[in-house]
């Protein structure tokens, strides 16, 4: 979806990224990892190299995997003489990091969540959020009961109409006892 919204559509995308890179059991995680453009591959700290593939294939890879990612491995060789081997792979024998094949729309969306436009959009997107939870757990608008496109409208025109009226009788109870409390 974000590579959808960066690169067809040219949208900022103003949406979280969820990262499950980082470690919790204390070795290296995939950020501890420098990512070389130009020979596409990853750097591990003390400069050994992490490819997709050692070897050339008579007929060419893509090496995509079904969730979408490329597998990028270090060689066992590399990893079995490393100072830093049981801070990085301590269970296997090499290190392989996963890195998504939309990475650079992912980048993207990193880059412009630690911006002031994306703080500010996050509070204005997270009220609105609160509205349709409201309506789906409240007002219990978890499905729509009637059929077509013009039944969903009407039902939720409904729905957000009855909404709107009980956040007005609460904003207008709230202004009136804060006018009487001011008047005594």
């Amino acid at each position: 979806m974000l590579a959808w919204m960066v690169e067809e559509k040219n949208i900022e995308p103003h949406v979280p990224v969820w990262d499950k890179t980082e470690r919790k059991n204390g070795t290296l995680s995939s950020t501890d990892f420098q990512w070389i453009e130009e020979a596409g591959e990853y750097r591990c700290p003390l400069g050994k190299a992490l490819r997709r593939e050692w070897r050339a294939y008579r007929k060419p890879r893509t090496h995509i995997t079904k969730a979408d990612t490329v597998i990028y491995r270090s060689t066992q060789s590399d990893c079995a003489a490393c100072a830093m081997k049981d801070r990085c792979c301590p269970n296997t024998p090499f290190r392989k990091i996963a890195r998504s094949i939309h990475e650079d729309a992912r980048n993207i969306a990193r880059r412009i969540a630690t911006t002031a436009e994306y703080q500010r959009s996050s509070c204005e997107r997270k009220k609105v959020e609160m509205l349709f939870a409201h309506l789906k757990r409240i007002l219990k608008l978890d499905r729509l009961r009637l059929r077509g496109l013009s039944g969903a409208q009407d039902e939720f025109l409904l729905a957000a109409t009855a909404q709107n009226l009980r956040r007005m009788t609460k904003r207008s109870a709230s202004i009136a006892e804060s006018s009487i409390a001011d008047a005594t």
